[in-house]
């Protein structure tokens, strides 16, 4: 009888670590190429079609939009801006905390497939004036945080997290993984397409949140995996998707 892998060794490449590999069967070789030369300006043009008719669009309802919409962005040289618990509680709150209900059944502040909310929520404490740096689980349920590790973590998550240095003041991240086993019986494989959209949500969630809270934010993706299913312990049928960085204030805030 053949033997497979654990999946919890060391050599097993996980799903999230596979996907984007096997995205090549499905696509041409010249679609996978840069449209631009390394000289050439990154942003990506629209896309158009040149012979269809165009219906012109009415002038947006700026009224209607939150400021943070209009704000939102990703923090370039942040100062020096610790996080309090108050502003914790409210990013991982209404991120995806459990804030209201629907036939006595809780439900989340973003689209979740079946309601069945695979992910969960890691926040890394750094630099705050009543939470003890360290290493935490977010328990949704409860409204409260579980700590897995205690101390200092800055230069863990400098070496962690690629183009994070000591000059970004980073007061805290936020990791998100998922266990897409909660929707398998319902989605089945799709289950961890899913997942990977609601993070998509929580992420957008935090930025707003933070936007408003007058906090700079960074999704950050450019992370060490391997080592950080190490550190927070996760197991095989875990998986890491992305996190959050907090630092400084937010782009547009002002002093």
């Amino acid at each position: 009888m053949t033997e497979f892998p654990s999946p919890d060794n060391a050599a097993f490449e996980y799903l999230y670590e596979l996907y984007h590999k096997n995205l090549s069967s499905f696509v041409s070789e010249s679609a996978l190429e840069p449209e631009s030369s390394p000289e050439a300006p990154s942003t990506p043009a629209d896309k158009q079609y040149q012979r269809a008719p165009q219906v012109p669009l009415a002038d947006p309802d700026s009224a209607a939009v939150p400021g943070a919409i209009r704000r939102r962005a990703s923090y370039r040289e942040p100062e020096r801006r610790p996080i309090t618990d108050t502003e914790l509680a409210t990013l991982l709150t209404y991120a995806y905390g459990e804030i209201r209900e629907v036939d006595g059944e809780p439900r989340r502040p973003v689209a979740s497939g079946g309601a069945c909310y695979p992910l969960e929520l890691y926040p890394i404490v750094l630099d705050s004036p009543n939470i003890d740096a360290g290493i935490y689980h977010y328990n949704g349920r409860d409204g409260a945080l579980d700590q897995l590790a205690a101390g200092d973590y800055s230069d863990w998550l400098q070496e962690q997290w690629t183009w994070i240095t000591s000059a970004d003041t980073v007061a805290a991240a936020i990791v998100i993984t998922a266990l897409p086993g909660r929707s398998a019986d319902r989605y089945g494989e799709m289950g961890y397409l899913l997942a990977a959209l609601e993070a998509g949500a929580v992420i957008q969630n935090l930025q707003l949140l933070a936007t408003e809270l007058d906090i700079g934010s960074r999704p950050h993706n450019g992370i060490q995996y391997r080592a950080l299913r190490e550190q927070l312990r996760l197991r095989s049928e875990e998986y890491l998707l992305s996190s959050v960085v907090f630092a400084g204030r937010a782009p547009g805030t002002g002093d």
